[in-house]
């Protein structure tokens, strides 16, 4: 690609009236020498996450095209992305949650890493956590950025690429995910990136952008992928808290993987040299299946799911953490210090 990719940047929010302000700020400020707009699309917010957006919309001084949309209902993540894609015009699709902050570089490099791939379908890159105020990051010239290109041929029956992560908060996409294989599923209400990511690799590649951040992601309480925390730092009341309710996010997931596996399936059908890809995804979904449901198994089941093996010795720890939610915590404390 010679010329600059046309982005169209979608920030999703839903009652973010603490964050959204900052996300607002750092779209509107984004520098880019080719065609871009900005959709606001705001998922039926019942706090005053949309009104802020409207008075940062109405202070906008610039010449892009902007559209600040509230949904009249909420439809959760994957609708809320439907609408605000169907408000928008250009070629890719830069998706950002409302209580994140872009990069200054973020829109730059994109268009970079999607010019230096003519099989391109989707860009993604490092992000950088914070929790009140980012500290900024400088990133490499554009002549230091490091660019990878990942493929379907790359997987394996049990494995991906190390260095391939589709978070969909740092992806760019083309319109083509959804012009070809439709609509987002509405099912798809958390972990929706995996969609955008098995899409991407029936169509193209998948470009990782190694040394440079594009986001920075705010961790909070409300984060929806909050609950899978496995720190072992944490207290014992919080390891239980926190296994159940990633157990709980687990079991959302399994719901929300099943028409992702059934368009692959159906498109590795059709196509058979994507076979590999849709073995490795159904293994994923078995993984996620396996942990969503771990406590409903008996214990012996568990023993078993655990491949728990050698000398009885070594066996207590490993035993200790599939007994139940207490031990689990506690054999973690455990193992930590050990």
């Amino acid at each position: 690609m010679k010329t600059l990719p046309s982005i169209s940047i979608l920030v999703m929010s839903y009652n973010q009236e603490a964050y959204i302000a900052d996300c607002v700020d750092s779209v509107l400020s984004q520098e880019y020498d080719g065609e871009l707009e900005f959709i606001f699309c705001d998922d039926n917010s019942s706090d005053s996450t949309f009104s802020i957006i409207q008075e940062k919309v109405r202070q906008y001084t610039g010449t892009r095209r902007i559209v600040a949309h509230k949904c009249p209902e909420n439809g959760r993540v994957a609708v809320n992305m439907n609408t605000a894609v169907s408000l928008s015009q250009n070629d890719w699709l830069m998706r950002v949650d409302g209580d994140d902050i872009l990069h200054p570089d973020r829109t730059r490099l994109s268009a970079l890493a999607i010019m230096n791939d003519a099989d391109a379908v989707a860009v993604s890159g490092q992000l950088k956590e914070f929790s009140s105020t980012p500290t900024p990051i400088k990133n490499p010239s554009d002549s230091d950025v490091v660019f990878k290109s990942y493929h379907h041929r790359q997987f394996t029956d049990r494995t991906k690429p190390d260095k391939l992560e589709w978070w969909g908060g740092v992806m760019t996409m083309s319109r083509r995910i959804f012009t070809e294989f439709g609509n987002m599923p509405a099912e798809c209400d958390v972990l929706d990136d995996t969609m955008f990511g098995v899409r991407s690799l029936m169509l193209g590649n998948i470009v990782i952008i190694e040394n440079a951040v594009l986001l920075y992601y705010r961790r909070h309480s409300t984060n929806v992928s909050s609950a899978v925390n496995h720190d072992a730092s944490l207290s014992i009341r919080q390891l239980i808290r926190s296994d159940l309710a990633s157990r709980d996010y687990y079991k959302r997931g399994v719901h929300c993987h099943q028409p992702i596996l059934a368009e692959l399936q159906t498109h590795s059908t059709l196509y058979p040299e994507y076979s590999t890809l849709y073995r490795y995804f159904k293994f994923l979904f078995s993984e996620l299946q396996r942990q969503a449901f771990f406590w409903e198994k008996s214990w012996n089941e568990r023993i078993a799911d655990a491949h728990i093996s050698g000398p009885f010795w070594k066996k207590i720890p490993w035993a200790l953490k599939v007994m139940c939610p207490f031990t689990y915590a506690l054999a973690a404390k455990l193992m930590k210090k050990s």
